[in-house]
């Protein structure tokens, strides 16, 4: 009963404002990581986060982390992604200025791939997102669990959503996600998905040899071809 969906849906605003029910719902969420309230040590453990609800003709998509959501459009003969979630990395202008003002500080190792948020002149945390649940050293030096919220209406050309952790977007981008996944049926939605992560594991392979990062994959169709 502590578990963020019903922490969503049990808030007070989650009928009329959605919006508000997530950002309420992330900051509780994140608040049951502190201290005593939490069952495993949070201090450099924590998660980014993506939440989609479709209700009637509208999709609401909230975030924390890289985790991004792409909504598939069908135009014409063509397939066109529409990104729900802007990722929260740290070198983003916004972001990093948040991180510099809280006493962080937004550096990228030698060889390493992202840029990382760092407690100024310190090793730690080393957090490749600039907003996350718990993480709670990374939040004293400007990580925030505040979400984004987007409302996208669903049109007739709304066909899927693509939900992702980072390791599928590292080397495959929105537009080659929808595609890959558009070659399948809609009743094929579970073999697309399967397709989807085993290509990122090859990018992943190919790119960094014994290096794979985390690869989670949700589809979900909303309109039929």
């Amino acid at each position: 009963n502590k578990n963020l969906p019903g922490q969503i849906v049990r808030d007070g605003a989650f009928a009329s404002k959605p919006d508000q029910a997530f950002v309420n719902a992330f900051k509780s969420t994140h608040n049951l990581m502190q201290g005593d309230k939490c069952s495993f040590d949070a201090s450099l453990s924590g998660t980014t986060c993506t939440v989609v609800l479709h209700r009637e003709n509208s999709i609401w998509a909230a975030h924390a982390g890289d985790s991004r959501a792409v909504m598939a459009y069908k135009k014409g003969n063509q397939w066109v992604a529409e990104d729900l979630t802007p990722d929260h990395k740290p070198e983003l202008e916004v972001e990093k200025k948040r991180i510099q003002q809280s006493g962080g500080e937004v550096r990228k190792l030698a060889g390493d791939i992202p840029h990382r948020v760092f407690a100024k002149g310190k090793m730690y945390p080393g957090l490749a997102m600039s907003r996350s649940l718990g993480d709670n050293v990374a939040h004293t030096v400007g990580v925030s669990e505040v979400p984004d919220v987007k409302m996208a209406t669903v049109t007739d050309e709304a066909k899927f959503v693509i939900v992702c952790s980072d390791g599928v977007w590292e080397f495959i981008s929105s537009q080659e996600a929808v595609e890959l996944v558009s070659k399948y049926e809609m009743s094929k939605v579970q073999d697309a998905t399967d397709n989807l992560c085993k290509e990122a594991w090859k990018r992943w392979i190919d790119e960094e040899g014994n290096v794979v990062d985390d690869i989670t994959a949700i589809v979900i169709w909303i309109n039929p071809v």
